[in-house]
């Protein structure tokens, strides 16, 4: 933070009313504009379908699964 007279002229628009006060100057050392973080990924249509279509079919064997076990509990347990 600085009082530089000379470089808040430089900063400041031509007839703007405001007076400045302070100024912020940044040393850079490096910059990534491609940084990951605010990249979000991006995913093929039929990618998705494969993918959503395996849990699917996981799915119903698990549940099919689940109605056969209930099934031979049932049976067992009525003995």
């Amino acid at each position: 933070v600085g009082s530089d007279a000379e470089l808040m002229a430089k900063l400041m628009p031509q007839d703007y009313k405001a007076r400045p006060e302070q100024v912020i100057l940044f040393t850079v050392s490096a910059w990534d504009a491609n940084c990951p973080q605010h990249i979000p990924q991006r995913f093929e249509a039929a990618d998705v379908a494969e993918a959503l279509g395996e849990r699917d079919k996981r799915i119903e064997r698990l549940e099919q699964e689940i109605a056969r076990l209930r099934g031979n509990t049932g049976a067992a347990a009525a003995e």
